[in-house]
């Protein structure tokens, strides 16, 4: 596309430290790929961002992070959205999404759970009964599976609000995103360690972005396929495949994590009960398309009794 034409993109971004890095690495990425394009960051409010005491899950779910972002793009304030795809809703979205696409998901960062605490370095290794925060139902019940004597208690606020409450002694641990950590330049290994997903399964998405934009803008759609990492879509198209499959919502502790190996994609799924208690059933499957892998996973699921666990039925 010639760079007389590229001017300049609107970029709607949440306010929060890791939203608005997020979106600064985004468009400063994209400025590279198209010389003569500039990136404008939009700082908008969300609900989300507005609900920082109670769990999200009882106002409507991480789908309030996007709401009022998907809304813009659809009145035309924006050209496009930065989300953290784990928050994007795969079923019972809260704006209409007809006229909305996900043009591109860039290449995805670590997907893995991250445990901090000056107490332990893994899981296991926490004292008996120790206080650990997470906001997570899916989170809960892994954790509760593998321990059941933690305490899990719920917990808000943006990263470096999670980590000062416990820096503050408040917890004993927390868990949080290592891809929203690092990307805040917040990791420290002297009291931050990787969860094995063996042990905690990470969200379906959880690491990916997600670049939104309005469905007939072929501008913007073309600039952002620039940025597409096939791989990525490919993993994240399965854990999202599974989650629709699962009819998941935003009470559904599920848990689904894809990768590729020699062009098959292994999909691993870890389910809790609805209030984030265990059991929690556990499925892995191979297969060489997302949809295929995502089936194969849910019938494994199915048969251990999961729409029961998650729906009652």
């Amino acid at each position: 596309m010639d760079a007389q034409h590229l001017k300049t993109l609107r970029l709607g971004t949440r306010g929060s430290l890791l939203a608005r890095t997020q979106s600064q690495l985004v468009a400063t990425e994209l400025e590279k790929l198209h010389p003569g394009l500039f990136v404008e960051l939009i700082i908008m409010k969300t609900s989300g961002d507005q609900i920082t005491e109670r769990p999200l899950h009882e106002f409507g779910g991480k789908g309030l992070f996007t709401k009022e972002l998907e809304q813009a793009l659809l009145d035309e304030q924006v050209d496009f959205a930065v989300h953290s795809f784990k928050d994007v809703p795969t079923t019972m979205p809260l704006v209409e999404q007809s006229r909305l696409i996900i043009a591109a998901v860039p290449q995805r960062e670590d997907p893995r759970d991250l445990l901090v605490s000056s107490k332990g370095k893994t899981v296991a290794d926490l004292p008996q009964a120790a206080r650990v925060g997470t906001g997570s139902l899916r989170r809960r019940c892994q954790l509760l599976s593998a321990r059941p004597d933690l305490q899990i208690e719920p917990i808000r606020g943006n990263i470096d609000t999670r980590l000062r409450k416990q820096r503050e002694g408040q917890f004993d641990a927390v868990v949080l995103a290592m891809a929203g950590v690092r990307r805040a330049s917040l990791f420290d290994s002297e009291f931050m360690s990787p969860i094995d997903p063996a042990v905690l399964v990470p969200a379906p998405a959880q690491g990916a972005l997600a670049l939104q934009c309005r469905r007939d803008d072929q501008r913007t759609l073309q600039l952002l396929k620039a940025m597409d990492d096939a791989d990525t879509a490919t993993c994240v198209a399965a854990e999202r495949a599974l989650v629709a499959l699962l009819q998941g919502d935003c009470l559904s502790p599920i848990a689904a994590f894809a990768t590729i190996e020699d062009g098959q994609i292994n999909l691993r799924a870890a389910v809790g009960g609805r209030a984030g208690n265990p059991p929690v059933l556990r499925a892995a499957a191979t297969a060489s398309t997302a949809a295929g892998a995502a089936q194969e996973t849910f019938e494994q699921l199915k048969s251990q009794g999961v729409m029961t666990l998650l729906h009652g039925n």
